[in-house]
């Protein structure tokens, strides 16, 4: 129970009076369990959005979902992809890129950034087919979270002090790597069946690419950037649900 309650209190603004800090290791391999957490914030966001459906239209219990799903981990997530712009829009040098990110001043390209993916998020959470609302919000924050674990095994820090990125890029191993993907392929494939394979293994290759992407940019990845590459699967993921089932693709 310790590595989830860590993984928890990292992700979430939970109180957790049991779970103290842990060590810099010990945090680093609380991150098998973050589809986990991921999958506790989708029973909190689906089980919301069916009490409310008999009370209000869905596009504004879509909003609601959208601003719960910020409260519950805090934003950071949201912090971390406005500052991932904010660098890589202001800087020319990896080192000015880092620089940007690391000041706690957000930018006007990262406060556009964060308009545009809210945008992005409601207009896609408003379309989703009646019939899987509730299995896609379940397994909204599951996906999110997960596609951190293959770039934290991927990529190196790409600061050269100690942050709290390198805490999981250090410590990320193939084992924790198998752990979260095996929590995510059951937690997905229960609700949604086989289709789910196909959504982890395009957020897979797609968690890989912008690996590559950061090891170009900044010569790795940080907090940051894991944040930026949980809001972007969320929306990767939205977006397949809605390309699937407006039977553009066959998945």
């Amino acid at each position: 129970m310790r590595p989830f309650l860590l993984a928890l209190r990292f992700l979430t603004i939970f109180p957790l009076r049991h779970a103290d800090d842990g060590g810099v290791e010990e945090i680093g391999r609380s991150i098998s369990f973050f589809p986990l957490v991921g999958a506790l914030q989708g029973i909190i966001l689906a089980g919301l959005a069916y009490l409310l459906t008999s009370l209000l239209p869905w596009e504004l219990i879509s909003a609601i979902i959208l601003v719960l799903l910020i409260l519950t981990n805090g934003g950071i997530h949201l912090d971390g992809l406005a500052d991932t712009f904010d660098g890589l829009a202001g800087g020319r040098t990896r080192k000015e890129r880092l620089r940007i990110m690391r000041d706690p001043q957000i930018g006007a390209i990262g406060v556009v950034a964060i308009v545009l993916i809210l945008l992005i998020k409601f207009l896609l959470l408003k379309n989703i087919p009646h019939t899987i609302r509730y299995s896609t919000l379940f397994l909204l924050p599951v996906f999110g979270r997960w596609s951190i674990v293959p770039m934290a095994y991927w990529g190196d820090y790409a600061r050269k002090a100690e942050g709290l990125g390198a805490t999981f890029t250090e410590h990320t191993g193939r084992a924790h790597l198998i752990a979260a993907t095996t929590i995510a392929v059951v937690l997905s494939v229960i609700p949604i069946g086989i289709e789910a394979l196909a959504y982890l293994l395009l957020l897979f290759i797609s968690a890989y690419l912008w690996t590559l992407f950061f090891r170009k940019r900044l010569g790795g990845v940080t907090g940051d950037v894991f944040g930026f590459q949980s809001e972007i699967s969320e929306v990767i993921f939205l977006l397949l649900i809605i390309i699937k089932h407006n039977g553009a693709i066959l998945l």
